[in-house]
């Protein structure tokens, strides 16, 4: 009788527990068909399906729990995968896009564990093809740039208006208290249709690290603004890289509601470059896109971009992260098509 007792007692307690906490399941899956000329230094062209061309496909589990008083933890896991062939993205990393849990309340928001970077969510609000990933012609920042970063400690909360967010990422290298640390800042504040924001970050590379581009410091400022159907974008980022290397990259871009159901975007990207050797070179990239949604949770869509550089371009150290072919070449010019479904769960 006493056991029995105990026993309701404890799943009666543990459920009214549970009732204050929330798990979810999400995820993303996305692939196209890609088209691309001049895919490598000597010419040739990809046909192909690819995973991740709007957003990057994965599946993750969040959580929250209210622990009274204002106060709550969370937490998150996310991976990343390719359903083009099912394997796992990041690297085969278990949770590679996001593993992290904390605490929030009055005091504003602390999380630990493997977390995106000041740059990577400046970017986010920042650049109207946000999401195309696939494609490395929409993927200057991120080619510039840490955008995830391991044993991170962030601190967000809202100031007087002003969402404020700073992140400490250690390095976890014996004998150095700088070997692949990451620190770095970023803020944004709305004004109705207006969103201005600006980040830093600056990351000391560890030297067994396959990073190609040394440590480097990132600042960034960007702005949108929204009327009627439409929002038009604009973001500036400022690399220097501890050789010397240095880029200065340009945005404007907008996105177009033509009805609920189909949207249009489109953007402009300017990146000057220039090298230890004060060898200088441009690139310049215009894209479009069109979408059209079948539900609230599946849509297909199109996308074509064209990029250009120069011969100082190629041969700039910085471009390493981002040139077009991956190493110096006479070929000039790159074009994509893609062609795809994206369905969110």
């Amino acid at each position: 009788m006493k056991k029995t007792f105990l026993m309701t007692a404890l799943a009666l307690s543990m459920g009214s527990a549970f009732a204050q906490s929330s798990v979810t399941l999400y995820g993303v899956i996305d692939t196209a068909y890609q088209h691309q000329t001049n895919a490598t230094a000597t010419g040739g062209t990809l046909n192909a399906v690819t995973s991740g061309s709007i957003s990057g496909s994965r599946y993750g589990f969040k959580g929250k729990e209210d622990l009274g008083g204002g106060l709550y933890s969370l937490f998150t896991l996310e991976a990343g995968f390719n359903p083009n062939d099912g394997s796992r993205g990041q690297g085969g990393l278990a949770f590679g896009r996001q593993a992290f849990v904390g605490l929030g309340g009055d005091f504003g928001q602390l999380t630990v564990g493997r977390q995106y970077t000041p740059l990577f969510e400046h970017y986010g609000n920042f650049d109207p093809l946000w999401g195309i990933s696939n494609v490395n012609e929409s993927g200057f920042y991120l080619a510039y740039g840490t955008f995830r970063q391991n044993n991170a400690v962030r601190y967000a909360k809202n100031i007087a208006g002003v969402n404020f967010a700073a992140m400490h990422g250690f390095g976890n290298v014996s004998g150095s208290t700088s070997a692949g640390q990451l620190n770095g800042l970023q803020a944004n504040y709305t004004a109705g249709p207006l969103l201005v924001g600006a980040a830093y970050q600056k990351f000391d590379v560890n030297a067994s690290s396959s990073t190609n581009l040394g440590s480097t410091s990132n600042a960034m400022i960007g702005a949108n603004y929204g009327f009627g159907p439409a929002r038009v974008f604009f973001n500036y980022m400022d690399t220097k890289l501890s050789t010397g290397a240095k880029s200065d990259i340009a945005t404007l871009g907008v996105n177009y509601e033509v009805t609920p159901l189909v949207g249009l975007v489109g953007a402009y990207y300017n990146d000057k470059t220039k090298s230890t050797t004060n060898v200088s070179g441009s690139r310049n990239t215009l894209a479009l896109g069109l979408t059209y949604s079948l539900s609230k949770r599946t849509m297909v869509y199109t996308y074509v971009d064209r990029s250009k550089q120069n011969s100082g371009y190629s041969a700039t150290a910085i471009s390493a992260g981002s040139d077009l072919f991956g190493a110096p070449t006479t070929l000039t010019t790159r074009s994509n098509l893609m062609v795809g479904v994206r369905h969110a769960f």
